[in-house]
């Protein structure tokens, strides 16, 4: 049983435990590892085996692809509170991708087998993730759209406001400790070029810039900004 007291607390506070059994809750915290990332620190390879549910605990990753050159894709961020890979895990395939500790982050790690004992056992997980997949679908048909449809500023203030999705990061902090390097590739564009659109979006009033973290101060308001300003 992992013996780290906050890895404990998240598991019985996730919205997804909130139906289990006693005896269902035990089994995910007997079963369910938990370890510590350092910043760059890679949790999970491309093309590895899918055998846990990984949740963040504390801290941030992000959801890379490597092309073959080398290059790097961000897709997407998961904060405190979120869970991710669970198409992988229910489809028992490779991962497509690969996940990075943004900064040092403690991470849960729930065993396929036991996650698959929850969808053969709980109905109130498989509603939870009913929503989980049906969020997720949602998150990359608006990535689509943003590539598609969007000018700069509005992908950014996109990627930004898809931090905070109350079901797949419902416990991010206002205060995005992330660099202008990561906003760029999670938006597809050039540190150079997010820097200019953060800085647009600090001028309407919807986040301000520190050294080494944004404050986003209108979530709302950033989700306005891209309806707003499609191309």
């Amino acid at each position: 049983m992992t013996k780290h007291v906050q890895t404990i607390s998240t598991l019985r506070a996730a919205a997804w435990a909130r139906g289990l059994t006693q005896e269902q809750l035990q089994r995910v915290e007997l079963e369910t590892q938990d370890r510590f990332y350092s910043a760059g620190e890679i949790v999970c390879h491309k093309s590895s085996p899918a055998t846990h549910w990984i949740g963040v605990v504390d801290g941030m990753v992000k959801v890379d692809v490597l092309a073959a050159d080398g290059r790097s894709t961000t897709l997407t961020g998961v904060s405190n509170g979120g869970w991710l890979g669970e198409g992988s895990v229910l489809k028992g395939e490779l991962r497509p991708y690969g996940v990075v500790a943004l900064h040092d982050s403690r991470i849960a790690l729930m065993p396929s087998q036991t996650f698959h004992y929850l969808v053969a056992h709980s109905l109130s997980f498989c509603h939870f993730m009913m929503h989980q997949l049906n969020a997720r679908l949602g998150q990359f048909i608006a990535l689509a759209e943003s590539y598609r449809m969007h000018d700069i500023n509005s992908r950014v203030a996109s990627c930004l406001a898809e931090l905070f999705n109350p079901q797949l990061n419902p416990q991010t902090h206002p205060v995005l400790h992330i660099s202008q390097e990561e906003i760029g590739r999670l938006a597809g564009i050039s540190r150079q070029v997010a820097h200019r659109a953060l800085h647009e979006l600090e001028e309407a009033g919807l986040l301000r810039i520190r050294y080494g973290s944004i404050d986003v101060l209108n979530v709302e308001g950033l989700r306005s900004y891209v309806r707003e300003h499609a191309e």
